[in-house]
């Protein structure tokens, strides 16, 4: 028997590694097990059902200096547990240093009187010539924009500047909006209301600087106008780097009445879940690589072979879900809570690779 074991953080503090399902099966009825390592060097090691460990392995992990995500492939080969890591770290031997080489000594040179040569004049230099590079009207235009002007762009809204103010222009498919800016100290804010209760503009407010948005706040008294601050939007910039962030997110925002640190730390929160999930789906994907084709089980077994505390039961069942529905159709499920695998996670992601790329290419030939 083997199965495949991804090296956590938590493995390397205490020198253990989790039972999973393949291990627990490995290892059943068994208390202590004997490791050897890729060297043939010997580990006595303890099965803890308790805690759901392999315990014992903190010399395996310091000799091959593992990390987190590292691989670990177990076999069991009778009473002995076979390791093999399949990302070990041997430890480099120090170069040897090299003697250093005594040179011949050198030829001794007898000088030999030349003749002198009347030197000759150098030409005279040219003078070098200076080329003007103009800058492209793109680049041009870009370099004399504020800076919130260029993240906002970068967020996929049109930018046209106005007499005194920034209108910019989301287009979302079936609607649109408009958000006009105007500077904070230059723009007065009844004007910047006039335009929105005119019907010039669906948002309306003030660029301010992060640090006086709260004395931007008590000149406004009551009225409902829009503060941005640019430090705000580059936040969402770089937040659009790990997450598609756009028009959609923004406006949620805007209607908040504030686009501030505190607005987009909330909404990065969101985006850490959403990528949360993806990694979730990932390692109930991993996890399923160690079942065999056709091979009936439950969430729960999942669950354990997840590990204690690593994601909830609601997570898995709705990965396992998404699984069970096209495209992916990778597992099969009952009445009863079981689910099937239909094949192995390996050959289910490649049919799915070639589905996207078919249709990649499809959509590539086509004209728009």
């Amino acid at each position: 028997m083997r199965a495949r074991y991804v090296v956590t953080s938590t493995c390397i503090q205490s020198g253990t590694i989790r039972l999973t399902l393949s291990l627990r099966q490995m290892l059943s009825g068994r208390e202590r097990i004997t490791c050897q390592d890729e060297e043939g060097e010997q580990h006595d090691c303890t099965v803890d059902w308790v805690r759901g460990v392999l315990d014992g392995l903190e010399p395996y992990f310091a000799k091959r200096r593992l990390q987190v995500n590292d691989v670990i492939w177990l076999t069991l080969d009778g009473e002995v547990l076979a390791l093999e890591a399949a990302a070990a770290r041997k430890v480099r031997p120090r170069p040897v240093a090299r003697p250093a080489e005594v040179s011949p000594p050198a030829e001794k040179k007898v000088a030999v009187p030349v003749e002198a040569k009347r030197p000759q004049a150098e030409p005279p230099e040219t003078p070098s010539k200076r080329v003007r590079v103009t800058p492209h009207a793109g680049e041009k235009k870009a370099a004399g924009q504020p800076a919130y002007v260029r993240a906002l762009e970068a967020l996929e809204l049109k930018h046209t500047p106005a007499d005194g103010y920034d209108r910019f222009r989301a287009y979302l498919g079936r609607r649109e909006y408009t958000l006009i800016l105007g500077r904070y100290g230059e723009v007065d804010a009844a004007d910047l209301l006039a335009l929105r209760r005119t019907g010039q503009a669906d948002h309306a407010g003030w660029v301010v600087a992060e640090a006086l948005l709260e004395k931007a706040a008590s000149e406004l008294g009551g009225a409902r106008l829009l503060l941005v601050s640019p430090e705000a939007l580059a936040q969402l910039v770089a937040l659009k780097k790990l997450f598609p962030v756009g028009p959609v997110e923004l406006e949620r925002l805007l209607r908040d009445g504030r686009v501030d640190a505190q607005a987009v730390s909330r909404l990065a929160d969101e985006v850490r879940r959403w990528v949360g999930e993806r990694a979730a789906f990932s390692a109930v994907l991993l996890a399923l690589a160690e079942y065999n084709r056709q091979q009936v089980f439950f969430a729960e077994d999942v669950l354990a072979n997840l590990g204690e505390g690593s994601w909830d039961r609601e997570t898995v069942w709705n990965v396992l879900e998404a699984l069970a529905g096209p495209p992916f159709l990778l597992l099969e499920k009952s009445g009863s809570g079981e689910y099937l695998l239909r094949e192995p996670v390996a050959d289910n992601l490649a049919h799915l690779a070639e589905y996207a790329l078919s249709l990649r290419s499809r959509l590539v030939a086509e004209p728009a």
